[in-house]
């Protein structure tokens, strides 16, 4: 298991609008490494860092990928990016069983869901997803692979279902994925390790827990 995840508040990020600029205050923290790939059989894994801070409103992510082809053929709020270059955040507030999975294809398309199960869950609306800034950064690297960055900022109101959300000192689970169910080599990438017989990120049992941060930098 990785070691347990601290999001630091980002304090810089106040009054800030410009994702540019989002995008470089997150580049102080450290990264993390998305790395257990338990259903791997053959050829190369994608290498997959990301990074997160918060504030009052809204929660910053960014990942850093680099990986042999990539895929964005979906173009609409909520449709299957998965089967894109994806990379993927699930969260559970207060220690529900219940939780959101956010998934965005490499040119930051969404999907966003909320529910108890990969097959008990109900799609946040498209008007809210629109809401979530996203900057995507892609370039040829000299070993031939592809590296992308994206850059979200997630408003808080994207998790519609809990209206009263305080992000610090929140009971909050997680787990990070990387995952291109329709590229020419499929991948599933997870941060905190999955032990099941197939493919499957809908495993609450295996989010951890984190912390948001008191601390101002």
């Amino acid at each position: 298991m990785p070691a347990e995840l601290n999001i630091p508040y980002l304090n810089a990020a106040s009054g800030v609008q410009n994702i540019d600029e989002i995008s470089a205050l997150l580049d102080i923290f450290p990264v993390n490494e998305v790395k257990f790939a338990p259903w791997h059989t053959e050829g190369g894994i994608p290498k997959v860092n990301f990074c997160i801070s918060y504030n009052n409103s809204d929660i910053f992510l960014k990942y850093f990928v680099t990986e042999a082809a990539i895929k964005a053929e979906y173009v609409n709020f909520n449709d299957p990016v998965y089967e894109d270059s994806c990379v993927e955040f699930f969260i559970a507030f207060n220690g529900d069983n219940n939780y959101y999975n956010l998934e965005f294809n490499c040119m930051g398309t969404g999907r966003v869901q909320y529910g108890s199960g990969k097959y008990n869950r109900e799609f946040v609306p498209a008007n809210l997803i629109k809401t979530i800034k996203h900057q995507t950064t892609l370039k040829n690297t000299s070993s031939g692979d592809i590296y992308w960055e994206l850059t979200l900022i997630i408003p808080k109101a994207v998790f519609m279902f809990h209206p009263q959300l305080s992000f610090e000192k929140n009971r909050a689970k997680v787990n990070f994925y990387k995952c291109g169910d329709g590229l020419p080599q499929p991948h599933f990438l997870c941060w905190s390790n999955i032990v099941n017989n197939t493919p499957e990120f809908h495993l609450i049992d295996f989010f951890k827990e984190v912390t948001f941060s008191p601390q101002v930098i």
